[in-house]
C-alpha cells in the first residue's frame, strides 16, 4: 500500500506542476496581448494628436505685430479726426504699411511674406519689372493671387513701384529705391486716405449714408475688409454684391461672426482669421460684419 500511496501522490504532485505551469504560460501571453493593447492604443492617440495640430502657428513676432499696428489708421476721435500711421523711412514702406501688409506680412492668399527669402526666390528669378507689372495689373497662378495695386485702385503706379522696391530690397533684390522723400511722401498717403475710402466704396453706392449707425464697422472695413471685398479677391464676397451675400446671410450672423474670427476655407474661397488683422478686437470685426451685411441688404 505503501508504494501505492507513493505513485498517487508522485502523479497528483506532477499534475499541480503541470496546472501551475499552464496558468503561468497563459497569464504571460495574456500580459503580453493587454501591453500590446495599451501601445497601439498610446501610438494611435499619438496619431490623431500629430493629425489635429494646426497647420500652422499664429506669427507672434515682434515685428509681424509692428507691421500690423503701424498700418492701423482707423478712427479713435473725440471729434472725427484720423490716427495718422507712424512715419515711414521711405515711400515704399510708407505704401507697405498702407495696405500690402494686410497679405504679404502674414503670407495671406499666397502672397510671398514680407522679408522670407525662400518664399521671394521665384519671384526675383523673374525681375524687377515683371514684379512691378503683376503688382499693377493684378495676377492670378497656381501659387496664389494678386489683386491689382494690392486692391486699392487710388494707389499711383510710383506708389505700387515703390512698394514692390521695397519689399525686393528686404530680401536682397535689385528694388531701385525711388528719389521721393519720406517727408514729401508722408502728406500724400494722408491725403489719399479719404479719397482710397471713397473710391474702394464705389461699387456701393451711398454706403456712408446708409451705414450711418454703423460707423465703426465701415472703419474697419475701409482699413483692412476692403483688400478683398472690393475686388472679391480670393473668393470673397464683394461689398454690396447681394447674389452673392445672400447664401452666407441665409446661414445667420453667428456664422458669419464664427468664420470672420476664426477664419474660413472653402470651395467658394477663404477668409483668413480677423481679415489678416490681429490686431482688431473681435467686436471690431463683428461691427465689420454687420456693415458688409448691411450693404448687401
Amino acid at each position: 500500500m505503501s508504494n501505492h500511496d507513493d505513485d498517487v501522490f508522485v502523479r497528483n504532485f506532477s499534475m499541480v506542476l503541470v496546472g501551475l505551469a499552464v496558468i503561468g504560460i497563459t497569464a504571460f501571453i495574456l500580459a503580453k496581448i493587454v501591453n500590446r493593447s495599451f501601445q497601439e492604443t498610446q501610438n494611435a492617440s499619438e496619431t490623431v494628436a500629430v493629425r489635429i495640430a494646426p497647420m500652422g502657428k499664429v506669427n507672434t513676432s515682434e515685428k509681424a505685430i509692428a507691421m500690423a499696428k503701424s498700418a492701423s489708421a482707423t478712427a479713435h476721435s473725440d471729434g472725427g479726426s484720423t490716427e495718422a500711421a507712424p512715419t515711414a523711412s521711405s515711400p515704399g514702406e510708407a505704401t507697405y504699411n498702407k495696405i500690402c501688409f494686410s497679405c504679404h506680412a502674414q503670407g495671406i492668399a499666397g502672397a510671398p511674406k514680407f522679408g522670407d527669402m525662400a518664399a521671394w526666390e521665384a519671384r526675383l528669378n523673374n525681375g524687377r519689372d515683371s514684379n512691378i507689372a503683376n503688382a499693377i495689373n493684378g495676377f492670378t497662378g497656381s501659387t496664389g493671387m494678386m489683386p491689382a495695386r494690392g486692391g486699392l485702385p487710388s494707389l499711383s503706379d510710383e506708389e505700387v513701384t515703390a512698394a514692390v522696391d521695397y519689399m525686393l530690397q528686404a530680401v536682397g533684390g535689385n528694388g531701385s529705391a525711388t528719389e521721393t522723400s519720406s517727408e514729401e511722401a508722408a502728406p500724400a498717403v494722408e491725403e489719399q486716405a479719404p479719397q482710397a475710402a471713397v473710391e474702394d466704396a464705389a461699387d456701393a453706392p451711398a454706403a456712408a449714408d446708409e451705414v450711418a449707425d454703423n460707423g465703426r464697422g465701415k472703419e474697419v472695413y475701409d482699413a483692412a475688409c476692403f483688400v478683398c471685398h472690393t475686388p472679391g479677391a480670393a473668393g470673397a464676397p464683394k461689398l454690396g454684391d447681394n447674389e452673392a451675400w445672400g447664401p452666407r446671410v441665409e446661414k445667420g450672423i453667428d456664422t458669419l461672426y464664427h468664420s470672420s474670427l476664426n477664419g474660413f476655407m472653402g470651395t467658394t474661397g477663404m477668409m483668413p482669421p480677423k481679415g489678416g488683422r490681429p490686431d482688431f478686437s473681435d467686436d471690431d470685426v463683428k461691427a465689420a460684419v454687420d456693415y458688409m451685411v448691411s450693404e448687401a441688404e
